[in-house]
């Protein structure tokens, strides 16, 4: 079904605006090596307005998130032509801030995403499905929207994760909101779940538990925007956003209290103690996490055949430290971190794979780039 979405998009190739550039931060002709494979930097598209998410349609189709604008875009990867698509339901944007378009995944016919939701004054998240014709989205159903709103355009979380039942959503504190991450009657600072459509799975750990909402699955979290499906183990990994210094990762377990803001490995911005410190009977500890920050975004665990030595590495875009984390593990532990393409400058987005075992990354700067095998 996917391939047939991609082929009748094509029929509107007239629409398409060829954006195929180079860049100067970009050198192609740069060998690097990570890990015991050699690869080069290939760049696909350019021009982009903070892209925040990828997912494909095919080996050489993807969509394209752009947060800021909230727009959803057609990529042909081979030569670099985008289409803008249509019909996007109404959402609270920002282009200083950090609301938006987020994630996006496909599953079966449709796309899912989430997104902004409500007013600049009173905003939360939503995930929505759409199905594709031509260039317009198509039977939008909105799934679920969160019931807490809140002041300010920081902090959303936004990643998803779909498995074969349920859809997992990352919701950030808002910033001002932190200590909502420690209670149970709003979406604050959580990890939810919900069916695929949109309702409650039966076997959520928080329900029927008072005034705790339904739709939580985990709690005490600052703003995971990263969110990764182990290939092997099926657990879903995600990466949190720490104050300054603490950045995180864990793994989502249900009914676990993450800690925030109660415990910390980070500090108040300009210094000055958070909560009760890094340990507290009851609060689950990080997999590992960054002092200094490095600001983790789009994260993905490396599934493909394409570069055989990087079987189960995870690979995790950064920020603040401006790289691609390249981390290879020992069951659960990080045994070794190569940090990527450091020199370029570049606050990197998102990494994806796609389905013949590319890997793609992105900056803020709005350049689509793909990693190519040395050979």
């Amino acid at each position: 079904m996917l391939k047939f979405i991609a082929v009748a998009l094509l029929l509107h190739i007239g629409s398409y605006h060829k954006t195929y550039a180079s860049d100067e931060s970009l050198d192609i002709s740069k060998l690097y090596e990570s890990h015991g494979e050699r690869f080069r930097l290939e760049l696909v598209s350019s021009g982009f307005s903070t892209p925040w998410s990828m997912t494909f349609l095919s080996n050489d189709k993807a969509l394209i998130g752009e947060r800021s604008k909230g727009a959803l875009t057609l990529l042909d990867l081979n030569t670099g032509d985008k289409m803008k698509l249509k019909n996007l339901p109404p959402m609270v944007r920002s282009a200083s801030l950090s609301a938006g378009l987020f994630d996006l995944k496909i599953k079966g016919n449709w796309v899912y995403f989430a997104y902004a939701v409500g007013t600049d004054s009173a905003s939360g998240l939503a995930v929505a499905k759409a199905r594709l014709e031509g260039p317009n989205l198509k039977d939008i159903k909105v799934l679920y929207e969160t019931p807490t709103k809140r002041s300010g355009k920081w902090h959303f979380g936004g990643r998803l994760v779909l498995t074969d039942h349920h859809i997992y959503l990352s919701v950030g504190d808002g910033y001002d909101f932190r200590d909502l991450a420690q209670s149970l009657d709003n979406t604050m600072g959580k990890i939810l779940r919900l069916n695929l459509d949109g309702t409650i799975p039966k076997d959520n750990p928080f329900l029927g538990n008072g005034t705790a909402l339904p739709e939580i699955y985990a709690y005490g979290s600052r703003n995971a925007q990263g969110m990764a499906l182990h290939p092997d183990t099926g657990e879903i990994w995600f990466n949190e956003h720490g104050p300054q210094g603490g950045d995180e990762i864990n793994i989502l377990r249900p009914g676990t209290n993450y800690g925030w803001p109660v415990i910390t490995f980070g500090e108040e911005y300009g210094g000055g103690k958070i909560g009760e410190g890094t340990h507290k009977e009851g609060m689950a500890q990080p997999l590992h996490f960054w002092t200094p920050s490095i600001a983790p975004s789009g994260m993905t665990f490396y599934s493909g055949s394409r570069m055989k030595k990087w079987k189960n590495h995870l690979f995790i875009g950064a920020l603040a430290k401006q790289h691609l984390n390249h981390i290879t593990l020992k069951g659960r532990t990080m045994a070794k971190e190569n940090r990527l393409f450091e020199e370029a400058g570049w606050r990197i987005r998102f990494v994806e794979e796609s389905p013949d075992g590319f890997l793609y990354i992105a900056n803020d700067t709005g350049m689509i780039m793909r990693i190519i095998p040395e050979n």
